[in-house]
């Protein structure tokens, strides 16, 4: 399996890059009223309106007011396309499902975190964009 590593409020997370359409620089993003706090607002990419959502407050990170976002991932979730801000891509890396050590329910503070995989020194957090969604 190949996940996309990238950094968020000082931790490592990743997604399958199957669910991955592309990586944008950071751009303008539209505010929409009223929206949940979660979502930033939207872009326009080549025509697409996406939708852009902080990562961060889906997971429920502690915020950061100065938080230095500098890309957006483009997902398919369910047939819609939704950017995630993202403060930097790490690595794009293949790893063997059994390298996954599942999360058990009870352990589960966040959201959507299918598992975690040590790559190195580090631990990353394996995300299921689904559940995030769903949370």
């Amino acid at each position: 399996m190949q996940i996309i590593i990238f950094h968020l409020q000082g931790q490592q997370y990743a997604i399958k890059t199957q669910q991955v359409e592309e990586i944008s620089k950071l751009m303008d993003i539209t505010p929409v009223p009223n929206a949940p706090d979660y979502i930033k607002g939207l872009i326009n990419l080549r025509g697409n309106v996406i939708s852009v959502m902080e990562l961060s407050k889906l997971l429920q990170l502690q915020s950061e007011e100065d938080q230095k976002y500098q890309n957006i991932i483009i997902t398919k979730i369910t047939d819609e396309k939704i950017g995630l801000l993202v403060e930097e891509i790490y690595q794009v890396m293949e790893i063997e499902e059994d390298k996954i050590e599942k999360v058990r329910i009870e352990e589960k503070e966040q959201p959507g975190i299918k598992g975690i995989i040590q790559v190195g020194d580090q631990i990353v957090n394996l995300l299921e964009l689904e559940e995030c969604f769903v949370s």
